[in-house]
């Protein structure tokens, strides 16, 4: 652990984002009650960091290759689509309607293909807020522990 490691999220597994209807807002569930969920990397973990470092070099190697150093930019929603289809590790996926299981494999490119379907934005939408939600990896406080003070150093310096 490093000098700052008590600050730092715990960023070394994934977050569960159980999906939710938009419609009735509950979990979505299986017949057997089994959550419908897509589990995510978050943005500041090696998985995010690697997709990252891929853009970079993908942009320096564009303005290479351009004749005048110029480039058209990358579109911000699809770029965070295929970021997102790159942070997602597994998934169960459930037919709102139906309840049925769909027995997809979960694959970067079946991610990107889910995240890009026209009128699947509110699944992407749920798996993108969990996975740049940096509240979902931090640690959590134990409730047995007392308080100690729970000032801020904004109030602490008033």
């Amino acid at each position: 652990m490093s000098k700052f490691g008590s600050l730092a999220a715990d960023v070394s597994r994934p977050f569960r984002v159980e999906l939710i209807n938009p419609t009735t807002d509950e979990i979505i569930r299986d017949h057997t009650g089994e959550a419908a969920y897509i589990d995510v990397w978050s943005i500041d973990s090696e998985r995010g960091r690697a997709f990252e470092r891929q853009q970079r070099k993908d942009l320096r190697l564009r303005v290479m290759q351009s004749r005048n150093g110029r480039i058209e930019p990358n579109d911000q929603l699809e770029e965070n689509m295929s970021k997102c289809a790159a942070l997602t590790e597994a998934w169960h996926l459930v037919d709102p309607a139906t309840r049925e299981v769909l027995d997809e494999p979960c694959t970067p490119e079946n991610a990107a293909d889910l995240y890009a379907e026209p009128g699947a934005g509110w699944i992407f939408t749920q798996a993108w807020v969990g996975a740049i939600s940096i509240a979902n990896f931090m640690q959590k406080r134990s409730t047995n522990s007392s308080a100690m003070h729970s000032s801020s150093s904004a109030t602490s310096a008033n």
